[in-house]
């Protein structure tokens, strides 16, 4: 009797665990974690966490389109220098503090505080905000410096994402480790350099989460990653390579999860130093370079060849006429620009596996062309120390690195890429690219809040743009996560952040 009553209790004791195992979503990042304050946020890992504890006045979706969230609508002043919002009702945060405009101006104040030192990301992204206001206990107007239709798209970003203004009070410099939103998970613990974890909102006000309890877990290798996917240990992973696709496609209970991504593989070339001021040899070079064949070569094939400056995922996007690989064109290109034996120069780049490879394979096409490069792949803090040293001060001729736009709008990528006020170390126009009329162009669409004109104009840019060709053009890599074909409502967002906040596990 006591034997059969002990295999029972067993039996129980092991249902109960599996019960528990379905009621917990294991996600491994490969990235670190840092903080958990929205304002002082730069990281994807951080980023993916706060994603199911914080909510933003909108927010991106999947497609990257602008979505409610706080506010349930907005309105634009046709200058695009007021944004008035209507707040959702009968919300309160994680601590039990009233979510109200009060609420949003708090956060915001205090995120756009230039003497506060826990908020740099913040300060610096919504620097032009010049007021707020509450206009009663539901409605918020923000007052900017300047025209700016990309602020809707800004403050779509995590670092719009709004934290209680109690927990502020409460917390201070030390909000990043105790964060409170109004989220559909709340904060429970964080194991340094292992694992955070969140539980369900009882209390949320939107759908109640399905699964009780998320584990964000740190692991950076990639290998590592993946077997944790095949031994049941995780049940999502990010940044799964193209070269481990085949692997996890093969276990009849996984699947590899492919999408577009906003991210783009880049080969700026500095147009302040010869040859690269003469438009003729740029030109070359994108005609130099099978694009097609690169993709399949450094990526597996999971990727889109660029055809504009900006990815094709991005609103404001416009297709351009492709540089199809025609290697004797580029020599005649080299040679109308006196260079009929070609040049050498040097490129800086990550020293990771695609980008490794992607260099390779573009040294030796742009060889067939009599042009030599030699390749110099360098850890990640050391090239950023390089390349974005000043005009004034850089040697850089060259470099193969990547760029993205995490708010899906095409004056992020104009401005950052390719606007002279954005020359290192400033921001990412690594080519040191000036056109007065690209210039003119970005502030003309920044300065509108219809969609449509914006559109035009940014198509314009980008067509000036192609054709002075400051960088080499070169793809899209796709983003690639590996999952338990059990899990539904995860997922890998354009930018690498993570949206876990539907996780739920099928039967």
């Amino acid at each position: 009797m006591r034997h059969t009553i002990r295999l029972a209790l067993a039996s129980l004791l092991l249902l109960a665990g599996t019960a528990l195992g379905q009621q917990t979503v294991r996600i491994a990042q490969s990235l670190s974690h840092n903080t958990l304050n929205p304002a002082a946020t730069t990281g994807l890992a951080d980023a993916s966490v706060e994603r199911v504890i914080f909510e933003g006045l909108v927010g991106l979706d999947k497609d990257l389109k602008i979505v409610p969230e706080l506010a349930t609508s907005w309105t634009i002043s046709p200058d695009a220098t007021v944004f008035t919002f209507e707040l959702r009702q009968g919300v309160t945060f994680q601590d039990g503090t009233a979510f109200n405009a009060d609420a949003v101006k708090a956060y915001f104040d205090w995120a756009t505080d230039k003497n506060n030192k826990t908020s740099a990301r913040a300060q610096s992204l919504y620097a032009n905000v010049k007021s707020i206001d509450v206009l009663g206990p539901y409605e918020v107007r923000f007052t900017l410096t300047a025209p700016d239709a990309t602020f809707l798209s800004n403050i779509a970003l995590y670092n719009g994402r709004i934290l209680s203004p109690a927990s502020i009070q409460k917390y201070g410099a030390d909000v990043g480790r105790h964060p409170v939103g109004t989220g559909p998970f709340k904060f429970v613990s964080w194991q340094e350099g292992q694992k955070i974890t969140v539980e369900a909102n009882d209390s949320y006000w939107g759908p109640k989460p399905k699964v009780q309890r998320i584990e964000f877990i740190e692991v950076p290798n990639a290998a590592t990653r993946v077997a944790m996917l095949q031994s049941g240990e995780a049940d999502f992973i990010e940044s799964l390579p193209a070269q481990l696709v085949a692997s996890v496609n093969q276990s009849p209970n996984l699947e590899a999860v492919i999408s577009k991504s906003t991210y783009a593989r880049i080969f700026p070339l500095n147009t302040h130093f010869k040859p690269f001021t003469d438009v003729r040899v740029r030109q070359a070079l994108n005609y130099a370079v099978d694009k097609e064949q690169l993709v399949k070569v450094a990526v597996q094939g999971y990727g889109t060849v660029m055809d504009s400056p900006v990815p094709q995922t991005v609103r404001g996007y416009a297709a351009q006429t492709p540089y199809q690989y025609d290697p004797e064109k580029a020599k005649q290109l080299l040679a109308e620009a006196g260079y009929p034996n070609g040049f050498s120069f040097t490129v800086l780049t990550f020293n990771s596996t695609e980008f490794k490879t992607a260099g390779q394979v573009i040294q030796t096409m742009l060889a067939k062309v009599g042009v030599k490069v030699e390749l110099n792949p360098t850890e990640r803090g050391a090239l950023v120390s390089q390349i974005f040293k000043p005009l004034s001060e850089t040697q850089l001729e060259g470099s193969l690195v990547g760029a993205s736009t995490p708010n899906g709008d095409a004056d992020r990528t104009l401005t950052q890429s390719f606007a002279t006020s954005s020359f290192p170390p400033a921001f990412n126009n690594w080519s040191f690219y000036s056109n007065p009329e690209v210039d003119k162009l970005i502030q003309e669409g920044r300065s509108t809040g219809d969609q449509a004109k914006r559109d035009q104009i940014y198509a314009q840019a980008q067509s000036i743009i192609w054709k002075d060709a400051p960088w080499i053009f070169l793809y899209s890599p796709d983003n690639i996560a590996g999952q338990s074909k059990k899990l539904t409502g995860v997922y890998y967002m354009p930018g690498q952040t993570i949206d876990a906040r539907g996780a739920a596990f099928s039967n």
